[in-house]
């Protein structure tokens, strides 16, 4: 199975993967980074390294990090190995709930990778405008 580990800035990551568990229930091989401002780069680094290595099971691992550009994403792409460690930035639950249950059937890491992102931008959506049409009047009478 792919392991996923979630970082983000405060406590985006934790509270996602609880936002997760509360969806789809408790689930294996997935990991969360929270960056606070007192970390170093360096040792969010160590700690990113530490989560992958726990979820990794010989099949790879999934980064899902909150914002490109951001330190965590910048400490994130510091840790990608081709086709072993993947990044996708710009989380969302509905993606992340889409790589919690399709990493148990999907094998290619890449693969699992283009998926998800599909499904982030699916669930982007504006809320349609609903126009309530004028009552129609009985000319009947």
């Amino acid at each position: 199975m792919i392991g996923l580990v979630l970082i983000g800035h405060s406590r985006i990551a934790s509270e996602m993967l609880h936002a997760l568990q509360h969806v789809v229930g408790e689930e294996p091989l997935i990991a969360s980074v929270d960056v606070i401002n007192e970390c170093s780069p360096e040792v969010l680094s160590d700690i990113l390294r530490t989560k992958i290595q726990a979820c990794d099971v010989g099949e790879g691992v999934l980064l899902l990090a909150d914002m490109f550009g951001g330190t965590p994403c910048n400490v994130a792409m510091g840790c990608l190995q081709a086709g072993h460690v993947e990044l996708i930035s710009g989380f969302n639950l509905p993606l992340l709930i889409k790589a919690a249950t399709l990493r148990h059937h999907e094998k290619d890491l890449s693969s699992l990778a283009q998926q998800v992102m599909q499904s982030g931008r699916q669930y982007i959506q504006m809320a349609p405008t609903i126009v309530l049409s004028p009552p129609v009047e009985n000319t009947d009478e």
